[in-house]
Order: structure tokens, then sequence, then C-alpha cells
């Protein structure tokens, strides 16, 4: 995907080289994984998306905690990553109880700051809502918010129990209002091309709107991984509200290496972006946003520019094969699964689909 260059990048700023603890904690019926880099400062919480674990944070935690001198905590949630699972609960209420009992057994359930990333927004509130007196700011990036889940999107999503459950706890537990906050939203965001898209965009800004103590951004030409497409951008935004809410004794000079850090970063980022730009991953992955929101001429053309720029591969043949066999032309679809074959026969996804389609 267009943001995941992020992941690859290195800042030339030299980084200073903390205590980092990787553990699993008992939270009762699992275990919880969690990393930190130990620091002297108040802690910084950062909750991953649906799907994620807390390794996605990797591109960032060092450097924050470099400017700010606090503590980084990063975590699985249970069933993803090295962490384990309650099976007979995987509510979000039973998975925050885990969390505090793990943050307890580490010595970190008194003050924090937390941020988050779609999904993990709702664990965020869920947390803040339960410990109102210890959140001294939220940074949130693209993230759900209940006000976005009617009753309409639920039968859209074809949202199951569970899911229509964990949005009723967090509605039914909101954000506290007074606790400081910045809503970072991506200008192109996960419904981008739909009519849900100016309505995920409207829910926010009615969201930050509703308190002065909440802030709004939008993060200009990104994806949903706002942090990720622009991380200096992501760190820039978490160390300021660091400093002017968690310690203002030091703003000044952290915000000073924040500034100092961000020249280097941006100026690297962006070469590295210039090599990444359209590469056949990039390309792929831009295409298949396409298809699944069902855009198939979109989603065509930029396979097949894939297909030209990188004809000697077989991963472009098989995707663009997908594509046709979505549009219903089966033809074109053999055609390219086989090119695909004749590149890499031990390709697998495009040997099963030829067999489905030659039945």
């Amino acid at each position: 995907m267009k943001y995941l260059y992020a992941l690859g990048l290195l800042f030339v700023f030299a980084i200073t080289k903390g205590q980092t603890t990787d553990t699993l904690i008992n939270v009762g019926r699992y275990q919880l994984h969690f990393t930190i880099i130990k620091g002297k400062n108040t802690p910084i919480l950062f909750e991953a998306g649906g799907g994620n674990d807390g390794t996605i944070w990797n591109g960032l935690t060092r450097y924050i905690a470099e400017i700010t001198g606090a503590t980084m905590i990063t975590y699985d949630r249970p069933g993803l990553g090295k962490s384990g699972k309650d099976s007979t609960d995987t509510s979000i209420g039973n998975d925050i109880k885990g969390l505090e009992t793990g943050l307890a057994k580490l010595g970190y359930q008194k003050e924090i700051m937390l941020v988050s990333h779609s999904l993990g927004g709702f664990y965020n509130s869920l947390y803040a809502a339960r410990h109102p007196g210890n959140i001294k700011a939220i940074v949130f990036f693209d993230t759900n918010l209940p006000g976005f889940f009617t009753p309409e999107q639920f039968e859209k999503m074809n949202a199951s129990q569970h899911i229509r459950n964990d949005v009723e706890t967090v509605r039914k537990n909101p954000l506290p209002a007074n606790i400081p906050l910045l809503d970072i939203v991506s200008e192109k965001t996960v419904f981008e091309g739909t009519p849900d898209a100016d309505r995920w965009k409207t829910v926010h800004h009615d969201f930050a709107a509703s308190s002065p103590n909440r802030k709004e951004m939008i993060a200009y030409e990104t994806g949903h991984y706002i942090f990720l497409q622009n991380r200096p951008l992501a760190i820039n935004a978490i160390v300021t509200m660091y400093a002017n809410y968690v310690m203002p004794a030091q703003k000044a000079v952290i915000l000073e290496k924040a500034y100092a850090q961000a020249l280097n970063a941006d100026n690297e980022d962006r070469k590295s972006l210039m090599n990444y730009w359209h590469s056949e991953s990039d390309l792929n992955e831009w295409a298949y946003s396409f298809l699944q929101k069902n855009e198939l001429p979109k989603a065509l053309e930029i396979f097949k520019l894939n297909v030209l720029l990188h004809p000697e591969s077989a991963n472009v043949y098989d995707s663009l094969a997908d594509a046709y066999l979505k549009s219903g032309n089966k033809e074109l679809s053999i055609k390219n699964y086989k090119k695909a074959l004749e590149i890499d026969p031990g390709k697998n996804s495009a040997k099963k689909a030829l067999e489905q389609l030659l039945k």
C-alpha cells in the first residue's frame, strides 16, 4: 500500500538506545504481549487498529521516546501477535479488563497518555471512560467513532452481533469531554469514493466540535494509516500533545528536539518515497483498493499499468486475472492466470483459480 513505504525507512537522526522489554503478562485466562521502551516520564500507550498488533507502531515509538523521555507501551490485543485470548469472552469490555490487569502488573496504572488508530479508538475511549482522572491527553488517527455506526451502517456492513455489542458498550461509556484530544482524520478515508466518506468526516467533525478540549486536524494526501504515510506529522502531533498537556514545564525543550528531528525525518521519508512510489506492491495494493469497492474500470487500468511496468512478475498477472474474473471476463482471466504460472509454476493462488475456472 502507498503508506507502507514508511515501515522500511530510517531517520538519519541519531537515536538513543533505551531499555526495551518484551514480555508476556498473565492477565487471568490468557497472556498479553507487551513491548516497552522504558523512559523516565509519563508513559504513552499505543492502541493499534483492527487486525494489527503492536508492531505497527515501531516506526514511531523509538523516536518519540528520544524526544519526550516518555515510556512507550505497545501491546498485542487478545488473539493478535504473541498474545493469547479468552475464548469464553471476546468482548471489548473483557479485553479492556485484561489490559488493565496487564498495565497494573507492569506498574503503569496511573497517569498515562493514549494514542490510537482505527478500531483502537474504541479501546482508548472505553479505557478513558473507566479511568478519566488518569488520562493526560489523547491522539486519534482516523479512529472509529460510535456515531458513525448507525443501524443502516450495521446493515450495510452485515455486522455481527459481537460488533454491534462492542459498539453499544462504547456508546454507553462515552469518552470524557474534559480530556485534551487531537482527532486527526485522513483526507482519503477507508470509504473514499463512497457516500460514507463524507459521513465519516462529518461524524469526526461533530465529535471534535462537541468539546473545547478537542481539536480536529485533516491529514492531507493520506489514507487510513496516517501515521505510516506521514510519519513526521504523526510524531509531531503526539509530541506536541505530550509537551502541552503532559509535561508543559518542559515544552520548549521537547518541541526543540521535535523540530530538529522533523527536518531529518521528512527529508529521509521523501527521498525514499521517490524510489517507492510506483513500485509493484504499491500499484498492486492501490488497484486492489478499487477492486474491493467494485470500481472495476479503475482497478483494471492500474493492474494493466503494473503489468506494463513489471512484465517479469507472476504476481501482476495473477492480480490482473483476479480483476478480470471479478468483472466477468473469464477468457482474459484464464489467459493471465496461465501467464502467471508460466513465470512462476509454483504460484498456488493462480493454480487454484485456474483449476476452478477450467472445471
